[in-house]
């Protein structure tokens, strides 16, 4: 037992001090951090838009009034009502911009000449003289502004989701709903990092004792046992500080903002600690099932190779399985109910990417879960249990041969010791 505390401990403090699990800790919040910047700088740049002074020049007066009036921040300047004096201010900076605007009938033609750093406000003006130019033909057609306003009036369509329970329809709430496909997506892209970054490590760390051929010396005082588990549980309490951290991140970061009034405004109308935990009630145990699962698969991995420079090459099997539950589960947000994600969502390998959405999308019952968590579990310790045969037969192999012929000497070796 001490000697399996002394590999835990080991194991822990050099990756907890190590340059890529600091990086991994603070990669996703420095990206956080610069989308919501990025999203904060952009709403103040066009929350208001910049003061403009043009001029209007038509035989119709009423439509510079009319601009006046529509938008705070133009200011039509009445004095000038020639191109010639409109070009002049414009040469010396005191004017921005001006309108030529004249009707042809019932169709109000405009042209526009303005400097640089007016184009937030194009898209206004466009709007008031479509405005302007439908009033128009509204009293051409004898119809009263009001009616002309209600003919622009989009259609309201109310959006109920529901999910099928016992037979019965059971309304969902839309942002419910948003919340837990986005915590989906969130899940998705977290058990893609944690099993690449944690299974990768587990590789290393295997690899690296055997590559420097410090694994004699290791095996000699202990068990080749108490090794792979020592790794294991090592690498596993790493992950789970790694998830503590974000945990009290996201607290810190609700107490806070929590008197925000977006976030007032969102907690008024939905419960999101209740959507959440409803949510998160089973993801969590994918996330660590499936980490655990994919460890024990790189432990195995890990004690195939011979060389640190072949990590890479170990990693690849794993890489691609991953990469496989990755997209199967992006695509099942699409189609939750297609007979492959269906079947993937209860496949111990890609279960813990493609479940979260079938729960996130209420297209899963209850004891479905169920049984894929159990799967889940049968199929880790399965894994555990192989892995564990096959790294103590590996790990003093040393052969340059491939991966697969490895492989099948390690069997051999097996069934000559059984």
């Amino acid at each position: 037992m001490n000697k399996l505390k002394v590999f835990i401990k080991d194991t822990f403090t050099k990756n907890v001090k190590s340059i890529g699990f600091i990086s991994m800790l603070l990669t996703p919040l420095i990206v956080i951090g610069v989308v919501v910047a990025i999203i904060y700088f952009a709403e103040s740049a066009f929350s208001g838009m910049a003061d403009i002074d043009i001029a209007v020049i038509s035989d119709d007066s009423s439509i510079g009034a009319i601009i006046q009036e529509s938008e705070e921040s133009i200011t039509v300047v009445e004095d000038i009502q020639t191109v010639e004096d409109a070009e002049a201010e414009m040469k010396t900076e005191e004017l921005d911009g001006y309108i030529v605007a004249g009707w042809e009938g019932e169709q109000l033609q405009a042209s526009m000449t303005y400097t640089g750093g007016m184009d937030t406000h194009i898209d206004v003006i466009e709007q008031i003289l479509t405005g302007i130019q439908m009033m128009t033909r509204a009293q051409a057609l004898d119809i009263s502004p009001e009616e002309a306003q209600s003919l622009n009036e989009p259609v309201v369509l109310e959006n109920h989701i529901v999910s099928i329970d016992a037979g019965e329809m059971v309304e969902e709430d839309d942002l419910a709903n948003m919340i837990a496909i986005g915590s989906a997506y969130f899940i998705n892209i977290m058990i893609m990092m944690f099993i690449m970054f944690y299974a990768t490590t587990v590789i290393e760390e295997v690899a690296g004792e055997k590559g420097t051929r410090m694994m004699e010396v290791i095996l000699s005082s202990t068990t080749a046992t108490t090794h792979f588990f020592g790794k294991l549980i090592g690498v596993f309490f790493v992950m789970l500080l790694h998830i503590s951290f974000y945990v009290l991140v996201v607290l810190g970061a609700y107490m806070y903002f929590k008197d925000h009034a977006l976030i007032t405004q969102i907690l008024s109308e939905i419960d999101i600690g209740a959507v959440l935990l409803d949510f998160l009630e089973y993801t969590w145990v994918f996330l660590i099932l499936g980490v655990l699962m994919y460890m024990f698969i790189a432990a195995f991995l890990g004690s195939l190779i011979t060389k640190t420079e072949d990590i890479n090459r170990a990693a690849t099997p794993l890489t691609m399985l991953v990469l496989l539950g990755f997209y199967i589960g992006l695509f099942a947000m699409a189609s939750p109910e297609n007979p492959i994600v269906v079947a993937s969502s209860f496949v111990p390998f890609l279960t813990p990417f493609v479940m979260p959405f079938r729960i996130a999308t209420n297209t899963v019952g209850s004891l479905q879960v169920w049984l894929s968590v159990g799967g889940s579990v049968l199929f880790t310790i399965f894994v555990a249990f192989i892995s564990l045969i096959f790294y103590r037969a590996n790990v003093l192999i040393y052969s340059d041969t491939s991966m697969m012929k490895t492989i099948k000497q390690s069997w051999a070796l097996v069934r000559s010791e059984r």
